[in-house]
C-alpha cells in the first residue's frame, strides 16, 4: 500500500491499549491479543505513537483488515476464518482507518471577548445612513411645475496638429513615435521555485501499522521582470480651443460659425472636432418655492411649452427634479 503523495520513509506499528485490563501501548500487528489478560484488540481504539516512540513494522502488505463479524476481532485480509472465534470471514467488513493523530485532550476553543455596545451602534448608523440614502433616491412626491423658459447651447471643438510627449513599454510603442529614448524599468514579477517545504505525514494502512510520508511542496519567490520603457513624441490632434452659440426658444438653433487658422496635417494646423448641443428647460413650483432646470434633446425640449403647467415628481429629501417623469399622469 504505497499510494497517495509523498515518498514513504518507513512503515511503523500502530499502538493499541487494552480497555480490559488497561495495559498501553501495545503494538498494532504483533499483539493482537493483548498479552497480560488474553483480551483481543479493538481495531478502532488503535493510534499514532508518539514521536520518538516509533516501532519499525513487517512492511509486507496484505491489505486492510477485516472485523470478525462475531467477535470483533480484527484478522488479517487473507483470513478465512477468525483467528479469536473461528468464525468464518467472507462477509467480514474492513476496519476503519485512522484518519489523524488528535490531541489526547481536547482542547477548549477560546472564547470570544464581549462586545460592547459600539459596534452596534456603529452598525445602526450605518444602516441608518444606507436607510437615508435610499430614501433621498427612492421617495418622491408630485408637483406641478410651470415652464418659464428655453435655453440652448452649441459647442465645436477646433483641434490643433502638436507635438506631444508620451511613454510606454517599447513594445506597444505607436509606429509614428520619433525622438525616442529607452530606459528599464520594472513591469512585473515573477514566481520562481526556492526550494521545498516538506513535513511528515501518518497515513494508516489498516492492518495494525501505518505509513510515515515525506510530503514536499514547492516554495516560491517573486522576482522583479525589467523591460524597455521608451519616452518619445508623436504629432496628435487634441483640442485647443472650442466655439460657442446659444440662444432661447424663439432663436432657433443653430452650430457656431468659426475659420479655422490654417488647414492641413502639419504642426500648427487646425480642424473641425466634436459637437456639443445642450437643451435646457428651467420650470418654477410657486407651491414649493422651488426653481429647477432640466436638459431634454432637442424635441421634447420645444415640445415644453412656455407657460403651460406640468405634473412633475422631486426627491423628498434632496427636493432635486425627476426631470424624466415631466407631464407623467396628466
Amino acid at each position: 500500500m504505497s499510494d497517495g503523495p509523498g515518498r514513504v520513509v518507513g512503515v511503523y506499528e500502530m499502538f493499541w491499549d487494552c480497555a480490559f485490563c488497561d495495559t498501553k501501548a501495545l503494538l498494532g500487528k504483533t499483539n493482537r491479543f493483548c498479552p497480560n489478560c488474553g483480551a483481543p484488540q479493538d481495531p478502532a481504539k488503535r493510534y499514532f505513537p508518539p514521536e520518538g516512540k516509533l516501532i519499525a513494522a513487517n512492511t509486507a502488505y496484505d491489505g486492510v483488515d477485516v472485523a470478525c463479524p462475531a467477535c470483533q476481532t480484527p484478522n488479517g485480509a487473507k483470513a478465512n476464518n477468525c483467528k479469536h472465534c473461528g468464525s468464518p470471514l467472507n462477509e467480514a467488513a474492513k476496519v476503519a482507518l485512522v484518519g489523524a493523530a488528535v490531541p489526547a485532550k481536547p482542547v477548549a476553543p477560546p472564547v470570544p471577548p464581549k462586545k460592547g455596545i459600539w459596534p452596534w451602534v456603529l452598525g445602526a448608523g450605518a444602516l441608518l445612513l444606507v436607510a437615508g440614502l435610499t430614501v433621498s433616491l427612492v421617495w418622491k412626491k408630485k408637483v406641478t411645475v410651470t415652464v418659464e423658459g428655453h435655453a440652448w447651447s452649441r459647442v465645436i471643438d477646433i483641434e490643433e496638429k502638436r507635438v506631444v510627449g508620451e511613454s510606454s513599454w517599447c513594445d506597444a510603442m505607436p509606429g509614428d513615435a520619433y525622438a525616442v529614448s529607452k530606459r528599464r524599468e520594472q513591469r512585473s514579477t515573477k514566481q520562481v521555485a526556492d526550494g521545498q517545504t516538506c513535513s511528515m505525514q501518518k497515513k494508516d494502512r489498516g492492518d495494525g501499522t501505518f505509513e510515515q510520508r515525506e510530503v514536499c511542496t514547492t516554495k516560491y519567490r517573486s522576482e522583479p521582470v525589467y523591460d524597455d520603457k521608451c519616452s518619445y513624441n508623436v504629432d496628435r490632434w487634441r483640442a485647443a480651443r472650442s466655439v460657442r452659440a446659444g440662444g432661447a426658444l424663439a432663436n432657433v438653433p443653430a452650430w457656431p460659425k468659426f475659420s479655422l487658422g490654417r488647414v492641413g496635417d502639419s504642426i500648427g494646423c487646425e480642424r473641425e472636432g466634436a459637437h456639443h448641443e445642450t437643451y435646457t428647460v428651467t420650470m418654477s413650483s410657486p407651491k414649493e418655492k422651488q426653481t429647477y432646470s432640466c436638459d431634454y434633446d432637442e424635441g421634447r425640449w420645444k415640445g415644453l411649452v412656455e407657460g403651460s403647467q406640468y405634473p412633475m415628481k422631486v426627491r423628498m429629501v434632496t427636493g432635486g427634479a425627476d426631470c424624466d417623469s415631466i407631464g407623467q399622469g396628466e
